[in-house]
């Protein structure tokens, strides 16, 4: 099998090895004119892993994990730089020393290639490696227009664009994939028909499915402006987060508060048979469904609902959704109330600001936290509101990921002592992953000061990455597995048990009474 050829312009005459290196302690930029030095191995680890997080724009959370090299100074450029290496499954967290002044060879560099971004290598010579490089060749890799093609053995020729591709040569059947691409293009009888852009989209929609992880899902652009847009907090649809625990099972995990679901009488735990007259079956994918149910403000459509052993119809107008993602009052017991929606971008801000009212009431009453219905968000937004719970440099979230484990730690606030507060948390099956993350972490810490009220939560303890790509489609898919700061506790398809439960009285509701609202209030002890 042929190799992908990429030449490496290694410069090992004497007159253009510099005798100063360019070192990893001080390498916060790329200095003009040092582009032809020799890097340490340090020095390569910093360039290699920055652009590459550079190219791959990785989430800020990287900055969360705690390494175990020994002899890697914190808050330095290499140590930031092995954070997103870590985070990206690229280099292993292990508790060893690392050679960091050892000249860095271009073998280091071909291996790292091959191992991280699956792109063999062939060396032009042996000798230093340098920051001109490692750069370039990275920036060809990202960056040049793709002119590829897949030869009848499955290898891949030519130029590389790893922006939009990254080759699959060592499965023996890629191949297959070039090949019904090729048939559908040149020998299908509608082939003029077809769109290439169509087609990507549906072998990345494909692979993603055939994951078999109900949260790994690819969007193409108008999927992926719909999904982007409820992440930022307004969209346009009923106002209900669904789920498919298994295939042609479409469950409400959560009508919003105020939204047309709630309106109508959608409850969590009702299951969708039918979406304007057509079955939800096996194939239907959760993608499927949560693309016919959104809509245009003012259209409708008409679910068909099983509850139990009732069958139910629902017609719902559609509307524009702004989701306020907390409530903030003083109840007339004396007590806080802060009312949770989901963890969506700036959430944490609305919290503070609660927070900031609560402080100066002079008042010691319960603290009331409601994440009923709220089915997550984002692992930074919890992370940070959990500040405010956790102690100082303690875990607020233990993170496995593929080839790591890492601690998200608090940063600890002086805004308000919530240590020593008595607090209910309010959850039910529609409370799910950042909010059973919240919910869980606080009891972990606060013990005996809280407790937890309601009904036993959903039970996702997994963590996803979104990517996004320059044709405006995305790909969400998981990479870690979350668990309870201090106890490390799981809830993967267990959900977390109330200390005290309280069903649900719907019967009181349609009366304007919230019966688990009412026992958190009066509880106390």
């Amino acid at each position: 099998m042929k190799k992908i050829i990429i030449f490496l312009v290694l410069l090992l005459s004497a007159q253009n090895v510099f005798a100063k290196t360019i070192d990893y302690r001080d390498l916060s930029s790329y200095p003009a004119g040092s582009e032809n030095r020799p890097l340490n191995f340090g020095g390569f680890l910093t360039v290699y892993f920055n652009s590459i997080a550079e190219y791959e724009s990785i989430p800020e959370s990287y900055q969360y994990i705690h390494l175990n090299f020994r002899n890697v100074q914190e808050d330095t450029p290499l140590y930031k730089a092995l954070q997103k290496g870590v985070y990206m499954g690229f280099f292993k967290n292990l508790p060893i020393d690392l050679k960091t002044t050892e000249l860095a060879t271009p073998g280091q560099f071909a291996r790292a290639l091959e191992s991280n971004l699956g792109q063999a290598m062939d060396e032009t010579g042996t000798g230093t490696l340098t920051l001109k490089t490692v750069l370039d060749t990275l920036n060809r890799l990202y960056q040049e227009p793709s002119t590829d093609y897949v030869d009848d053995t499955g290898s891949i020729t030519g130029n590389i664009d790893i922006g939009t591709f990254y080759p699959v040569t060592a499965i023996s059947n890629f191949a297959i994939l070039n090949d019904v691409y090729e048939k559908l293009k040149y020998n299908f009888y509608d082939s003029a028909k077809l769109r290439d852009e169509a087609l990507i989209q549906g072998a990345a929609k494909g692979m993603a499915d055939a994951s078999g992880d109900k949260h790994t899902a690819y969007f193409p652009p108008v999927e992926s402006k719909d999904f982007q847009d409820e992440l930022s907090g307004e969209f346009e649809g009923i106002g209900a987060y669904i789920d498919m625990p298994k295939p042609g099972e479409l469950h409400i995990i959560s009508p919003m508060s105020g939204t047309p679901a709630e309106k109508s009488g959608l409850k969590w735990g009702d299951i969708i048979t039918m979406i304007d007259g057509i079955a939800v079956t096996e194939s239907t994918t959760l993608q499927d469904a949560i693309n016919k149910i959104k809509g245009p403000d003012g259209t409708t459509v008409k679910l068909h609902v099983k509850r139990g052993t009732e069958e139910l119809d629902f017609t719902i107008t559609r509307a524009k959704i702004v989701i306020q993602y907390v409530e903030y009052k003083k109840l007339d017991t004396g007590d806080q109330y802060i009312k949770i929606t989901t963890f969506g971008a700036g959430v944490k801000d609305a919290f503070v600001q609660a927070l900031g009212a609560i402080a100066k009431d002079p008042s010691n009453g319960k603290l009331i936290i409601d994440l009923r219905n709220n089915p997550g968000g984002s692992l930074d937004e919890v992370a940070a509101m959990l500040n405010y719970f956790v102690p100082k440099g303690q875990s607020v979230v233990h993170i496995k990921y593929k080839n790591t484990v890492s601690e998200m730690e608090s940063e600890g606030q002086d805004l308000i002592d919530l240590t020593r507060r008595k607090v209910v948390i309010l959850i039910n099956g529609g409370s799910a992953s950042a909010s059973e993350i919240m919910t869980g972490t606080i009891k972990d810490y606060l013990g005996e000061n809280v407790r937890i009220v309601g009904e036993k939560s959903y039970g996702k303890w997994s963590v996803q990455s979104l990517d996004t790509y320059t044709d405006g489609s995305s790909f969400k898919y998981t990479i870690a597995k979350w668990f309870t700061g201090r106890t490390q506790t799981g809830i993967d398809g267990v959900g977390i048990k109330p200390d005290i439960e309280v069903k649900f009285d719907e019967t009181l509701w349609k009366n304007g009474r919230d019966n688990q609202m009412e026992y958190a209030k009066n509880l106390s002890w």
